[in-house]
């Protein structure tokens, strides 16, 4: 057996200014994709032979530059031999938002279909954020997608597309996956896997993939609510090995159910508004974590503004840690400073027109690079001790979303107050070490509420804009 596989992966925002480029992904071609996908040694013990491509991995971030685009999907369809093998496996987002084009993995399997034809299996893994166009689904045989959120199935998603690509080639099937939409959207950071009332959802299609006969992936798709596009929002995937009534049925049942459900979803942490989560902080008699929401560079937002920043300062806030801001000029003068020095600096807005500014004034402290949300080096980073508050300034966009990216740049997070960190909910790695944690209902390009998107493109009605249209 002849295997291609492939991965490029960007979960789009296209609410953001900030473009994404060639070079923030994080790259890899031929073998050395191998050390950054999880499924080499299973394919290896059904003697497959490999054909690697190219591994191409971003932040979240806004529309990826049309240009580096087009290269980074030529590179990985220019590595697919156009005949001579069994299958494609790919690990896509499913939310890769691209200038001018929308959906990048629309873009990628039509592309691929174009060289090898429609008698080649293609298995897809994707990002429980999918948003799934109807197209994706007469492209791809088989797709499945992550089963948590937060995430912490990523091997195992994979491996679920490995083995559905396997069953088609030993079976000679061609499966058409069927699709079905709820136009609902609520934000992934209300939505849990393990948390009712989306827990009950995932068990049914979990039911379903294990007890139909012939079914070979049940995938609930929250989507990625950043993207105004028709699109946009959750979405449910089903393959059947044979039969696409059975599949489509099964689609439809899981999208009448999330519409059902759409009044219990809540958030399964603290929220307030952004002051209020300060006050609450300043009052806690335990460390709080506080979730810049609206400036969360894991959905994409630009990580520049410093609105939680002035907050901090009017209310006189003390042991805060700002973690952190993205400043590429700033970052520059605290590398022409030495250790020690005390600095004056504006920081961030300097990437989105609508974040704020701030003047700081403090100890330079630590320079490095900082480990970045792939596990790669994101670049250079600067440590300020500004008395009754430390700020992480940053080159590039950063997410600080494990304890060991703050480790990389020796930050010990744990002697601070409040710490302050642009995600939605906490990744699970400091979720587990954080006593209590907040949202906070930030303004920005990953803002929680729909109302606040002002979007122009999405379907309508779409709840919670309108409700009870069905």
């Amino acid at each position: 057996m002849r295997i291609a596989i492939g991965s490029i992966q960007c979960e789009g925002n296209s609410l953001t200014p900030v473009k994404t480029k060639y070079s923030d992904f994080d790259y890899a071609k031929g073998e050395a994709m191998y050390k950054k996908i999880q499924v080499v040694d299973f394919f290896r013990d059904y003697n497959c032979e490999i054909v690697p491509t190219i591994y191409a991995h971003a932040l979240p971030g806004g529309a990826v530059i049309k240009e580096d685009f087009l290269r980074l999907a030529g590179e990985l369809v220019d590595a697919i031999p156009a005949s001579g093998i069994d299958g494609i496996w790919l690990y896509l987002h499913g939310a890769l938002y691209a200038e001018d084009i929308a959906s990048g993995d629309t873009y990628i399997l039509k592309e691929i279909r174009k060289k090898v034809g429609y008698d080649i299996p293609i298995s897809v893994a994707m990002d429980f954020h999918a948003d799934n166009t109807d197209e994706i689904v007469t492209l791809a045989n088989c797709i499945t997608g992550f089963r948590t959120a937060p995430h912490c199935d990523h091997k195992d998603t994979q491996i679920r597309a490995a083995k559905s690509l396997i069953y088609c080639i030993e079976k000679g099937i061609l499966p058409k996956p069927q699709i079905a939409r709820a136009n609902v959207v609520i934000c992934g950071d209300a939505v849990q896997t393990s948390q009712e009332p989306l827990k009950s959802l995932m068990l049914l299609a979990d039911n379903m993939e294990r007890n139909i006969p012939g079914m070979l992936s049940v995938q609930v798709f929250n989507g990625q609510p950043w993207i105004d596009e028709p699109y946009m929002g959750p979405n449910f995937v089903v393959t059947h090995e044979s039969c696409t009534k059975k599949a489509q049925e099964c689609a439809n049942i899981l999208a009448q159910k999330f519409y059902e459900i759409r009044h219990d979803f809540k958030f399964e942490v603290e929220t307030a508004e952004p002051e209020d989560a300060i006050r609450m902080a300043m009052e806690s008699n335990t460390q709080v974590f506080i979730s810049d929401s609206g400036d969360n560079t894991t959905a994409g937002a630009s990580g520049d503004n410093a609105y939680m920043l002035n907050r901090v300062k009017k209310l006189d806030a003390e042991n805060v840690l700002i973690a952190g801001i993205c400043d590429s000029c700033a970052v520059d003068k605290c590398y022409e400073a030495d250790l020690g020095d005390t600095l004056a600096l504006t920081i961030g807005g300097g990437l989105d027109k609508n974040s704020e500014s701030a003047e700081i004034c403090g100890t330079l402290i630590h320079r490095g690079d900082i480990l970045s949300y792939t596990g790669g080096n994101e670049g250079p980073s600067a440590t300020l001790d500004c008395g009754k508050f430390t700020v992480v300034i940053t080159k590039n966009r950063a997410a600080m979303c494990r304890p060991d990216i703050f480790e990389s740049i020796d930050l010990d997070y744990k002697k601070f107050k409040m710490v302050i960190v642009k995600l939605g909910y906490l990744f699970p790695e400091l979720a587990s070490a954080a006593p209590r944690a907040i949202l906070a209902f930030t303004p920005g390009s990953s803002c929680e509420r729909l109302q606040d998107m002002n979007m122009k493109n999405i379907r309508r009605p779409m709840f919670p804009l309108e409700d009870n249209f069905i």
